[in-house]
């Protein structure tokens, strides 16, 4: 699972931890040093989207290699208003050649997704979406189709477990970009535990 670290964080970039561009708060690409697939853009919803701050960070980085995925502007905590959003946006996505991510909000069901025109789904939404059984069965769903898993705002053991166990191929948080140092670092220490946790057999 890949560590996915916004900021302007010097901690050293692996296989397991690579960068997430934000509008507003990213540095000059060739400063960043990215890797294809080891990394991807965020569109900056959770504080509120800018529009032309998006479309900046899309064509700024249009010539950096190839990205994980771009995160479709959503409404936070609103399925319905997300997937309102979704043609317009998911199209300017490809239009600058990136793929795009729909995200998983509040009352979002599996028969209401364009799982056809996206690889990744983005689980978001609120913390009681996060944590209960509709987001983990959307991972499965997802999974089920051959489609990339993220995890957004992971800054914690309880739900970096849930996100490992849903399947999610990587995830962020922003503890990791606030602490990189003494955050990052735990993010291996959490999978080394749960790794070593016993499994009840059903």
């Amino acid at each position: 699972m890949i560590l996915l670290v916004s900021g302007a964080t010097s901690h050293p970039r692996s296989a397991t931890v690579g960068h997430l561009v934000v509008p507003r708060q990213w540095n000059p690409p060739k400063t960043l040093k990215l890797q294809p697939r080891q990394w991807a853009m965020d569109n900056g919803c959770f504080v509120g989207f800018d529009p032309g701050a998006f479309m900046r960070m899309l064509y700024a980085f249009k010539e950096e290699p190839e990205c994980l995925f771009v995160t479709v502007p959503d409404v936070v905590g609103d399925a319905a208003s997300t997937l309102d959003l979704w043609p317009f946006w998911s199209a300017v996505v490809r239009a600058v050649g990136r793929a795009p991510a729909c995200v998983a909000q509040n009352g979002l069901t599996a028969d209401r997704v364009p799982w056809d025109d996206f690889g990744t789904v983005f689980i978001g939404g609120d913390d009681a979406f996060k944590d209960g059984p509709h987001a983990r069965a959307l991972c499965a769903y997802a999974k089920a189709r051959g489609k990339w898993v993220h995890w957004g705002r992971v800054n914690g053991k309880r739900r970096y477990e849930l996100a490992i166990k849903a399947g999610a191929d990587s995830i962020d948080g922003t503890g990791f970009s606030m602490y990189p140092d003494t955050n990052i670092p735990k993010a291996e220490e959490w999978r080394a535990a749960i790794a070593s946790q016993p499994e009840l057999a059903l």
